[in-house]
């Protein structure tokens, strides 16, 4: 497609053009629906991650960078609600099952050849949480598991959002370093 085309698109969209839109969903969606697929091995699933990627895209359509490109920032999007729905899983029953089902250990075997265990990871995750200082865990456990923005954390806990973003990424390397054996698990949960 020709540059100048492309922006125009983009630049239709920012102003809500339905048609520019439409055009830029026929041009991208079945290239980001593979992409979902790939990673979330289910269709049900593709097609809304699909759907709320271009919602998002409607919903914040003034703020877009002709600068910018826009498969990347639909990309970006579509990433972050696959984490997120993955993160959502790993709190269900439903997780557990599949994490024990044939799909998933083949799958894993040829990706990570280590057979790892949801359980054993949740104890080793919980004892690894343990090593962070009072503070970090409870910086921890409002973004991650309360899902709270850096500044409500900071809000909430009368500290600046610098110290939150900070106490976060030092408590992000403790984990890490403590749970690189479980290194799938760990891209997927946190």
């Amino acid at each position: 497609m020709h540059q100048e085309v492309h922006l125009s698109l983009i630049e239709g969209l920012k102003s809500g053009s339905y048609e520019d839109f439409d055009k830029l969903y026929t041009i991208y969606s079945d290239m980001l629906y593979r992409f979902v697929l790939n990673l979330t091995k289910s269709a049900q699933d593709a097609e809304d991650i699909l759907q709320e990627t271009f919602l998002r895209v409607w919903q914040t359509r003034a703020h877009l960078s002709v600068e910018k490109s826009f498969k990347s920032y639909i990309y970006t999007i579509a990433r972050n609600l696959i984490m997120d729905s993955f993160r959502n899983r790993m709190k269900s029953v439903a997780f557990e099952e599949y994490i024990c089902s044939e799909a998933y250990q083949s799958y894993t075997d040829d990706c990570v050849n280590k057979e790892v265990d949801f359980n054993e990871f949740m104890e080793k995750f919980e004892k690894a949480k343990k090593k962070l200082t009072h503070r970090q865990r409870q910086i921890f456990e409002l973004s991650r598991e309360r899902e709270l923005s850096i500044s409500a954390i900071a809000e909430k806990l009368n500290l600046s959002e610098k110290t939150v973003k900070n106490q976060l990424s030092l408590t992000m390397k403790v984990l890490r370093e403590e749970l690189s054996y479980y290194y799938l698990f760990l891209f997927i949960f946190l």
